[in-house]
């Protein structure tokens, strides 16, 4: 790998994992390259460059991929390699394409009549965690940051531990970034605890969830989304945006006070993985680009839904840009002001 500094705007930090999927056509992808980190940096890498990684492997995690990713101009030097070992596979059925199961492998293969890959023997499934338990084997450890990636000005912090999450928003404010946007983790988006969220709010510009996750952090309190909303919204994060079990996105801007409903646009699904986290990396560049959280929701939108039409984490950077601007324009007239 190049040995010099480039220049970075952006930083990802994120999971890399080697995926075990049977996808909606019943077809299967075996020991492939995932995780948020990736899917999240190709969605932004779709409108913008010089995106540098944070995130932890260990010394069985093909580096290929890594090197792949470095190939397209992308920088590498933030992914962080252990000789511990922890488990990187990560299995996703999906039965329907709005259903997604990560339980059962083995039925689920003899369900489509494969026969089960002697690679995820053993495997026993992403549990949710105990937030506060701090540390876990993929914590980011903050002293093995590259010292230059508090130059950037636009960070996104996927889905991952509460430690790592609570905790890089205040170490990039101590850098340039003025754009910092977070995705919701399952281990705390639930009712027993939820009094973790206001420190997740704190330090960032946009807060990313799906409905599930919202509605499990309020269960037994409410079923109205925007009263949802409304109560995250004390603790001072400028933007909430929804992905609906319909593949719509609700955004809430609290400087403009308005709710829009901005759908997904339409492609063919072939793999549902990945959505939000491109959504994720689309929504990034709007904002830190232009400061409008509607633009950069139409441009996550795009993101998620080019993403959704391969099987592969980097197949939305092999966008036409003449294609990509047609649907932007195409997509700024179906936005609804609720």
């Amino acid at each position: 790998m190049d040995s010099s500094t480039p220049f970075l705007r952006y930083v990802v930090a994120g999971k890399f994992t080697r995926d075990y999927l049977i996808l909606p056509n019943g077809q299967t992808s075996i020991d492939v390259k995932g995780g948020s980190a990736f899917y999240s940096a190709a969605g932004l890498g779709l409108w913008d460059d010089h995106i540098g990684l944070i995130g932890i492997v260990n010394e069985e995690y093909p580096l290929e991929w890594l090197l792949e990713f470095e190939k397209r101009g992308m920088d590498v030097r933030g992914v962080q390699i252990l000789s511990t070992f922890f488990d990187q596979r990560n299995f996703i059925a999906y039965p329907t394409i709005e259903g997604p199961d990560t339980k059962n492998p083995i039925s689920h293969f003899s369900r489509i009549g494969q026969p089960f890959p002697k690679t995820l023997l053993g495997y026993s499934g992403s549990e949710t965690q105990n937030p506060k338990n701090n540390i876990s084997d993929q914590t980011i450890k903050i002293k093995d940051i590259p010292f230059d990636y508090l130059d950037v000005t636009a960070v996104h912090i996927s889905s991952m531990d509460y430690s790592s999450q609570s905790r890089l928003p205040s170490f990039f404010r101590q850098g340039h970034a003025t754009t910092i946007t977070l995705q919701a983790s399952n281990d705390y988006m639930n009712s027993m605890y939820g009094d973790m969220v206001p420190t997740i709010l704190k330090d960032i510009n946009a807060f990313i969830c799906t409905e599930a996750q919202i509605r499990n952090l309020f269960y037994g309190k409410t079923s109205d989304i925007w009263e949802m909303v409304s109560d995250l919204d004390v603790y001072g994060c400028e933007n909430i945006v929804i992905m609906t079990k319909k593949n719509k996105f609700l955004l809430w801007d609290r400087t403009s006070k308005k709710k829009n409903e901005i759908p997904m646009y339409p492609s063919s699904i072939i793999d549902p993985t990945g959505i939000v986290e491109s959504f994720c990396g689309g929504f990034l560049s709007g904002l830190r680009s232009y400061q409008n959280p509607l633009r950069a929701t139409l441009q996550g939108s795009i993101s998620a839904s080019f993403t959704a039409e391969g099987a592969d984490p980097f197949y939305c950077l092999d966008s036409l840009p003449p294609l990509v601007e047609a649907r932007l324009a195409s997509l700024s007239s179906s936005v609804v002001e609720i």
